[in-house]
């Protein structure tokens, strides 16, 4: 089990469609940042996209997260056969060992039975990589749905991205998506939040963690105690301030808390 930072942990320092730094944040910067903040591994998602990269410069992402010390996983959004496949491919190419997939993408929403067929379908191909391929459970499936899936196509090669936090979308509480999935867990997202009723409704906003709602501890022991030792990043739910000197820098303080944090729970 190591400890890290996701993609998502600079979501604003990497930019968004409509929020961008003046200096965008790119793939080998970030593994640079990581290290500087005593990372063993990083997670390189869909906002940080790596099919655009020449095969040379692939090349030079892998060496450099070896020549840091950094274990690598890579993220899609979107399970067309094609993305993953052109993802599997990335991921021998950087070295990483996970492949990290949210199911649905941008006008690509699979149907259980499709996304079963596609994930027992590649299983040879992981197996031949090398690669294991975790889903994250984020909204278009209940916890518990996810795990059929799962247990579906039953092989150790396929499993979970637990992320603590995006199944309140589905009216799914931190420790029943714990519950269910943890004992599937190949890949861990730390990230907390509060919940607070400014008005008639209620309202869940990040913050940084140990500060918030979640059972950091407790999700690990869970985990531990389900046999499951995955690599856990580091990930926010942050808004951005009033300005971008203000946004980095809290977003840079999160995450290096955040390292700090994990290290005193594990």
């Amino acid at each position: 089990m190591k400890i890290g930072v996701s993609s998502y942990a600079f979501r604003w320092a990497i930019g968004t469609q409509i929020w961008q730094p003046a200096s965008p944040l790119g793939p080998i910067a970030l593994l640079e940042k990581a290290a500087s903040l005593g990372a063993e591994a990083v997670q390189i998602c869909d906002n940080l996209p790596l099919d655009g990269l020449s095969d040379s410069e692939l090349g030079q992402l892998g060496k450099r997260a070896t020549d840091l010390g950094l274990a690598l996983e890579v993220g899609i959004r979107g399970s067309q056969p094609a993305h993953v496949r052109c993802y599997l491919e990335i991921a021998q190419q950087v070295g990483a060992r996970l492949l990290r997939v949210v199911l649905a993408g941008p006008d690509w929403e699979p149907t259980f039975d499709g996304a079963a067929a596609l994930l027992s379908e590649i299983v040879p191909e992981l197996r031949a990589a090398g690669v294991a391929l975790a889903i994250e459970n984020r909204f278009s499936m209940l916890p518990t749905e996810l795990a059929c899936l799962v247990h579906t196509v039953d092989d150790p090669l396929v499993g979970v991205c637990l992320d603590p936090l995006n199944s309140i979308t589905r009216l799914v509480g931190v420790g029943e998506t714990v519950r269910v999935l943890a004992p599937l867990a190949l890949s861990v997202h730390a990230k907390d939040a509060v919940i607070s009723r400014p008005g008639a409704g209620f309202y869940i906003v990040g913050c940084p963690l140990g500060k918030g709602l979640v059972n950091l501890t407790g999700m690990l022991e869970t985990v531990r105690a389900a046999g499951c030792s995955p690599n856990v990043f580091v990930e926010g739910w942050m808004d951005p301030l009033e300005d971008e000197i203000a946004t980095l820098a809290q977003e840079e303080l999160w995450a290096r808390d955040g390292m700090a944090y994990l290290r005193r729970v594990l």
